[in-house]
């Protein structure tokens, strides 16, 4: 795929140079091939080698013609290494294809917002097209020895070079009206809807690393963003490395999550919000020095409006700051998981450790939900500052184990256990292995390893 730069928020023009390929021209007037070539500087294009269309013209709208990025407006295919600038849009009813083994890197972007590098899939468009269109979809299946990595293309890589993936979908969230705007772009992008089952692709052994990027204060891309995500889409065996903000994010949907590494990151390691009512097991959270909470997790802005937070999880090691000798400021404590505006949820079979505050900081609205609405069961908490209060340690005594959870070897970043701690009622949900009836991510076995995963610079 080849790329000429965008000139600010102008007008994306698809251009393909086979006779197989659909063109999309942003003029609505008869434009001759010269003429396109002629408008080149101020337009970007992009041209990919593998795409499947028909000779047929088809106007791009509008909405979509004014991104200020790389529009994706037919299904692509990354079969080579990519090295990018700014943003890429994959509009709804396209695909994004990249082939197992595939690097995608971003240039840096000096802090210019027009050149920040992420990836974005669009929600579905019911309106804007002939025929109603579904979420755009980004398709990165890679293996154990050939993931697909998402990069910073300096050879200095640092946090922040570029600025991340966002998935965003027509699911069902929290929010009044149910319409969201995307954090941390420069234009409004509009996610949730009524589909929960909506799909935005696949992501498997990816890696996602040297991210993050504040466009202003509220307002950052994650490692993963997942807004309004459907269940549709698969999500397996993913690491967000090293990311100014949050590993993941999510922002209402019903998309589940397995195999699930977030290392390294300035942020939380999982944040969930906007009624975000998915599945996931087998998540792994280290943190460094500076990090805030392991999970930190809103249920709904208006108390006792209903469509809280509500996850169904199982096993889960979060280890905090103090495996490095770190500590936290006491502005914003290193909290193992931070419950608040009434979440709900299921949370079995974890591991708390290492953190600097508490093992878990409830709010008073979140409290008072145990054990009805947010059940915490069968977990270790270890080498925190402790519970809330002793309330806290009364309510929670029955439900937690204080004991090290007795990590293969942690320094070299292997959180197997030799000996777990077993006897947990197995999830039953058809998404889950019930056969992990063990405390934390890992039994005996270390699925974090091989060519996907990343532990150091090197």
């Amino acid at each position: 795929m080849r790329s000429v730069p965008v000139f600010q928020s102008v007008l994306a023009i698809h251009l393909i140079n086979t006779q197989q390929k659909k063109q999309y021209k942003i003029m609505k007037s008869n434009l001759k091939l010269l003429t396109l070539f002629a408008l080149a500087l101020s337009f970007s294009f992009t041209s990919c080698d593998d795409n499947n269309g028909s000779d047929e013209d088809t106007e791009l709208p509008a909405i979509y013609a004014a991104l200020p990025g790389t529009v994706i407006s037919e299904d692509t295919r990354w079969s080579t290494d990519q090295e990018l600038t700014g943003q890429y849009y994959v509009l709804p009813g396209v695909t994004l294809t990249i082939d197992a083994g595939i690097e995608v890197s971003f240039t840096y972007h000096n802090n210019d917002v027009d050149k920040v590098g992420a990836i974005i899939t669009l929600p579905a468009d019911a309106e804007n097209f002939e025929t109603p269109q579904p979420s755009g979809r980004l398709v990165a299946e890679g293996t154990a020895n050939n993931p697909i990595v998402f990069t910073s293309a300096r050879d200095n890589k640092l946090p922040g070079d570029w600025g991340g993936i966002v998935l965003a979908g027509e699911g069902i969230n929290n929010i009044d009206g149910g319409k969201g705007e995307v954090e941390g772009l420069p234009d409004a992008i509009q996610y949730g809807g009524l589909n929960n089952n909506d799909d935005s692709g696949i992501l498997k052994y990816v890696r996602i690393e040297y991210v993050g990027f504040s466009f202003a204060e509220g307002s950052e891309l994650n490692g993963l963003s997942l807004y309004s995500v459907g269940s549709g889409t698969t999500l397996e065996y993913i690491q967000v490395y090293k990311c100014t903000d949050d590993g993941f994010e999510w922002f209402g949907g019903s998309v589940n999550a397995k195999y699930l590494i977030s290392s390294f990151n300035d942020d939380d390691s999982f944040d969930m919000d906007e009624g975000w009512n998915g599945n996931g097991q087998f998540w792994l959270g280290v943190q460094v020095a500076g990090a805030d909470n392991g999970f930190e997790s809103d249920g709904v802005k208006t108390l006792g409006s209903g469509g809280e937070t509500n996850p169904t999880l199982y096993n889960v090691t979060l280890v905090g700051l103090k495996q490095d000798g770190a500590t936290k400021d006491a502005e914003d404590k290193n909290y193992g998981m931070r419950l608040r505006e009434e979440f709900n949820g299921t949370l079995e079979n974890f591991i708390i450790t290492d953190f600097d505050g508490l093992n878990f900081k409830l709010e008073e609205d979140t409290r008072d939900l145990f054990p009805n609405s947010l059940s915490i069961d069968n977990t270790i908490v270890w080498n925190n500052e402790g519970f809330n209060n002793a309330a806290d340690s009364t309510d929670f005594g029955a439900v937690t184990m204080e004991q090290a959870p007795g990590f293969t070897n942690a320094a070299a970043y292997d959180y197997t256990v030799a000996n777990p701690v077993t006897g947990a009622t197995p999830p039953s949900n058809i998404f889950f292995n019930s056969s992990a009836t063990y405390v934390g991510a890992f039994g005996s076995t270390n699925w974090a390893t091989g060519n996907w995963v990343r532990w150091n610079d090197n």
